[in-house]
Formats: C-alpha cells, sequence, structure tokens
C-alpha cells in the first residue's frame, strides 16, 4: 500500500488520516489533543500512537502533509478591482 500521512495542527486537537493512495481512501484517523502553545510534536506524538492503534503499527507513509489551523486559522488578504465585489467575496 502507498500511503499518506495526513496532518492538521488545530488550537484544540491535532488530527490524523491516513490515506491509502492506491484505493483513494482513508484507511484510519485518529486525534490528540493539541500541545501547539508547548511543543506541538507532544499532541502529533500522541495521536501517531493512537493511529498505530488503529492500524496495528504504522505503514511507511510516502508523504507526509501537515497544515495549521491553530489560532483561528490562516490570515488571509484580499485583492480585486471592484470594492463591493471584493469585499463580498473576502467576507
Amino acid at each position: 500500500m502507498s500511503a499518506a500521512l495526513l496532518i492538521d495542527f488545530g488550537s484544540t486537537f491535532t488530527k490524523l488520516r491516513a490515506v491509502d493512495l492506491d484505493a483513494c481512501r482513508i484507511v484510519a484517523t485518529a486525534q490528540a489533543p493539541s500541545t501547539v502553545s508547548s511543543d506541538v510534536n507532544l499532541g502529533l506524538d500522541a495521536a501517531l500512537a493512537g493511529l498505530a492503534g488503529e492500524l496495528g503499527g504504522l505503514p511507511g507513509f510516502r508523504y507526509r502533509l501537515a497544515s495549521s489551523s491553530a489560532a483561528g486559522g490562516l490570515r488571509m488578504a484580499t485583492v480585486g478591482l471592484v470594492r463591493e465585489l471584493t469585499a463580498e467575496a473576502a467576507r
């Protein structure tokens, strides 16, 4: 199985998904309380332990992709030509 590990470091929980790339399906999920205020690896390790329990061990992940939605998500800027339309799209 060619596998990918998808990670989201959130303010409350660190969430993991193991994906079978050959079958295009999620094979396991796990989460643990986030530790973004101290050491993000502590929450990641706890979530990985839960994922290993679901899978009976961790596969060799071909990809490890991470995102962060901690502290309210990512900040963004909006640029446009028409103020009314741009402001509406940004909301």
